[in-house]
């Protein structure tokens, strides 16, 4: 399983063969027909989840939802950009802080 995060609003959106955006809009992905690659916009990160270990995880949750053990961990992972299996399209670029300051106004243009 796949989820999209994005950086402009810490948004987290799990991704389908639909088209799906975050919060703000900013950043988009879905997965193609192959049900295995996804395309998604730069710099958003991409997150993988183990599915064996999401499964797992539910079962051992539904049985004692009120008992933490460690069945119910999982693995995941930001997908690196040379991940073969995430394509990235150029989004909205993050807006760059200063160090120590706040953004920059935007241009009156």
């Amino acid at each position: 399983m796949k989820l999209m995060y994005c950086v402009h609003c810490q948004d987290i959106v799990r991704l389908f063969p639909e088209k799906r955006s975050c919060r703000c809009g900013k950043s988009w992905g879905h997965y193609l027909e192959d049900r295995s690659t996804t395309v998604q916009t730069w710099p958003s990160l991409s997150v993988g989840i183990a599915n064996p270990d999401f499964v797992q995880a539910e079962r051992a949750f539904a049985d004692a939802p009120r008992a933490f053990s460690p069945e119910i961990t999982m693995r995941c992972w930001i997908n690196p950009v040379s991940e073969p299996d995430v394509t990235f399209v150029q989004g909205v670029p993050v807006e760059e802080v200063p160090v120590g300051g706040e953004p920059a106004p935007p241009s009156a243009e």
